[in-house]
């Protein structure tokens, strides 16, 4: 399983944030909200949105850093390659750890994979 997250893996410009969110599909628990189109890419693709909200410099870094390893851990349960943009719900609090966004997020990642299953390619 490949678990490193290549710079290619991550949503960079301006407009494919706005693409992501004029078309996502919007997944969301209590603790992030994801919105998800299907790219035609052989791979998926993560962009982050952390807002004010979620506290200082350091609770934003934190909440990129988790989001980043639990979707980093976890992507290779998608069945279809996206461009998926999480945003952390406020509050974030400082101590939350992966376990406790990972299983709500692993759901999330089943959801998606149901929503989206007819543009699945099967090989």
């Amino acid at each position: 399983m490949n678990f490193r997250f290549a710079k290619a893996e991550r949503l960079t410009l301006k407009k494919e944030f706005e693409k992501v969110f004029q078309d996502g599909k919007v997944f969301k628990d209590a603790k992030v909200v994801l919105y998800v189109v299907v790219n035609r890419l052989p791979y998926s693709r993560l962009g982050l949105v952390v807002s004010k909200k979620v506290g200082n410099a350091v609770r934003r870094n934190r909440a990129k850093r988790l989001l980043r390893e639990v979707y980093r851990l976890n992507k290779h349960l998608l069945a279809v390659h996206v461009d998926m943009i999480a945003i952390p719900r406020h509050p974030f609090s400082s101590d939350l750890k992966r376990a406790d966004i990972e299983n709500g997020f692993q759901k999330l990642l089943l959801k998606i994979n149901e929503a989206f299953a007819h543009e699945a390619h099967h090989h």
